[in-house]
C-alpha cells in the first residue's frame, strides 16, 4: 500500500505493517491505523504515521532516553486489549512534543505500547503515575539527538 504524508512523502508498507490502536490516542480517537517506521536521520527516534491522515505523525522515542528508571505496570485489560502472552515482548515509546522555549518534552504519563507479533497498539493513561505529562528531554545526558525533521524525505516503512 502506497502512504501519503506530509512529512516524508510517499511511504510504502504492506498491510501486515499496520498498526491497529482501536481505541486511537489521546486527542486522536477517530485515527486508528498507523505505521511505525524508523527516523532516516536521528537514532532513537521513530514515528508512529497515521495511514489516513497525511499530516498526522507522532515522534516516538524508547522511555529510557528520557528516564533512567522508567517503569509501566499494564493492567489485565490492556494485556488483554493488546493479546498479549508475553509483557517482555512488548514495544514502549513515549510521544515527544516540543516544550516551551524550543526545546523538546515527553509525555511520560501517556505511553504508547505495541504488541509487534499481533500489531496492536493502545496508549496508556497513567492517571496514579509520578510521571508527568511534559518531561524536559535533556540532549546533553544521551548520546542520541532526535530531531523533527523540517520537511518531507522518501523512505520506505520498515515497522
Amino acid at each position: 500500500m502506497n502512504i501519503l504524508t506530509t512529512r516524508f512523502g510517499l511511504i510504502q508498507a504492506s498491510e501486515s505493517d499496520v498498526i491497529l490502536i482501536p481505541e486511537g490516542l489521546v486527542g486522536f480517537r477517530a485515527y486508528n491505523h498507523y505505521v511505525h517506521i524508523a527516523d532516516p536521520v536521528s537514532r532513537g527516534l521513530s514515528w508512529l504515521q497515521s495511514t489516513t491522515a497525511p499530516e498526522l505523525a507522532f515522534g516516538l522515542v524508547a522511555p529510557p532516553l528520557a528516564v533512567c528508571e522508567y517503569r509501566i505496570e499494564l493492567r489485565p485489560g490492556d494485556r488483554s486489549a493488546l493479546e498479549l502472552d508475553d509483557e517482555r515482548s512488548a514495544l514502549v515509546y513515549v510521544i515527544l512534543n516540543r516544550a516551551e522555549g524550543g526545546g523538546l518534552s515527553v509525555n511520560l504519563q501517556g505511553p504508547i505500547v505495541i504488541n509487534p507479533v499481533r500489531r496492536l497498539g493502545r496508549q496508556l493513561v497513567l492517571t496514579s503515575s509520578r510521571y508527568p505529562v511534559r518531561f524536559p528531554l535533556d540532549m546533553s545526558s544521551t548520546s542520541v539527538s532526535p530531531v523533527l525533521l523540517a520537511g518531507p524525505s522518501a523512505l520506505r516503512a520498515t515497522a
